[in-house]
């Protein structure tokens, strides 16, 4: 008998000391509180700040229950407005969706506080009502596509004046706006439930399609400076000037670069009122130099379709009376040959004279970097880089009139073997010694 109570006493005692967790806590839904009109999360928590525990884990709920709607939401923003046309837009899509929702939600409030005091666990319901977070993000989102609309007018009233610059940024800036916009909306429909449309004009197929029409309508025209004709390294007689319109406007303020290639850049001049810009040179070996505009910051697309519309100046260069004397300072005799020998043929083909004997000379001190090793398969190969410091001297005077750095990489069996194919690597860039051969 007496066995017989002592073991009801511990099934009692045990009884007693079954954590009371609430329904709501093992079911994730609570009847006041419909997955329809709120996000609920749950938390539990230990300890003398056990209910800070708590309200953090169930905070930490609703945020993972938003991120993974957010990513769907990310999908289906990304499908519908076609965000990924643009890499840049796309890009800061992607990574402000992702870092929309913090640890702290805005709004979300404790509903409910259960404390068992058997365990000392405090468990928590937090709930975030759809209806008030998903108007509040309306209110910005609508806002933001206020400015956004501001902007596209601004850029469409600024290319009417002939304010191309002024066009150009303000449909970058709609770009700075959109992309937190699309990610706003992300997270509007991730938490209402409900898809928010954004106006279709401004997705970034649409922007696109502005600024191409905006550049359609631009003609770059010659104006004066064709057809000249001189020696080598002697400056043009008259500068070369080009005419910017749009829609028959002039285009004042807008940058218009000069060039050679892609890797010869002259220089720049700016338009003036007339839309106007000169440029001021000497001939250079070749069949002259052309004229595009640059604007910075429209995407590779639009950077090709003014390089491909850019306008050509033609020049008669005729070989110029100057001649240069070529020195290689450097131990080894084989880098010397290979140095000398691609740097007179890049002299020749801009059109001066290589001799022994000149008032100027053309010094290059060969410099090799520290070299790095490579373990493969084949051994052990070497990495140098080698760098040639080009100067042009005057010999009558002992002054420098310039120097220019070019370099280049070289891989070999040996470190001697890598210097000789860096040597040999070497490409002295036409517009870049041209430039220094003038001075």
């Amino acid at each position: 008998m007496r066995t017989l109570c002592i073991t009801l006493l511990l099934l009692a005692g045990a009884g007693a000391s079954v954590a009371q967790v609430p329904e709501w806590y093992s079911t994730h839904s609570h009847p006041q509180y419909p997955g329809s009109e709120f996000i609920i999360g749950i938390g539990s928590g230990n300890g003398p700040n056990g209910a800070d525990a708590a309200k953090k884990s169930a905070l930490s709920d609703i945020v993972s229950q938003l991120r993974v709607q957010i990513q769907s939401e990310m999908r289906s923003v990304t499908e519908s407005f076609a965000v990924n046309d643009d890499e840049q837009i796309y890009s800061d899509f992607k990574r402000q969706s992702r870092t929309m929702v913090s640890d702290e939600v805005t709004g979300a409030e404790v509903a409910v506080t259960v404390t068992d005091k058997g365990t000392g666990t405090v468990y928590m319901l937090v709930v975030l009502d759809r209806g008030q977070y998903s108007a509040a993000l309306r209110s910005q989102l609508e806002s933001g596509w206020k400015q956004a609309t501001d902007l596209r007018n601004a850029a469409a009233g600024f290319f009417a004046k002939g304010k191309l610059t002024e066009a150009v940024q303000s449909i970058g800036q709609i770009k700075q706006v959109i992309a937190p916009l699309f990610a706003q909306q992300v997270l509007h429909n991730a938490a209402a439930g409900a898809p928010y449309s954004s106006p279709s004009v401004f997705n970034p197929a649409a922007l696109q399609n502005d600024l191409r029409t905006f550049l359609s309508q631009i003609v770059l025209q010659k104006k004066s400076g064709d057809g000249q004709s001189g020696k080598i390294g002697k400056k043009l007689a008259e500068p070369v000037t080009v005419r910017v319109l749009a829609n028959n406007v002039p285009v004042s303020g807008v940058p218009v670069q000069f060039f050679i290639d892609q890797k010869s850049i002259l220089g720049e001049a700016v338009t003036d009122a007339d839309g106007a810009a000169s440029f001021s040179t000497v001939f250079r070996s070749g069949p002259g130099l052309k004229a595009r505009l640059s604007l910075p910051g429209i995407g590779r697309e639009f950077e090709q379709n003014l390089t491909a519309s850019s306008v050509q100046f033609g020049w008669t260069a005729q070989a110029s009376d100057k001649a240069f004397a070529i020195s290689v300072n450097t131990k080894n005799a084989k880098v010397e040959q290979a140095v000398a020998a691609k740097l007179s043929t890049a002299v020749s083909q801009i059109g001066y004279s290589v001799v022994t004997m000149s008032p100027f000379t053309i010094a290059v001190d060969i410099q090799t970097g520290v070299p790095s090793t490579i373990d493969g398969m084949a051994g052990t190969l070497y990495n140098v880089t080698v760098t040639a410091t080009v100067s042009v001297k005057d010999n009558a005077k002992g002054t420098i009139l310039g120097t220019e750095s070019f370099s280049a990489k070289g891989v070999g069996s040996s470190e001697q073997d890598a210097v000789l194919k860096g040597a040999a690597g070497l490409k002295f860039d036409q517009g870049l010694l041209s430039e220094l051969l003038q001075r």
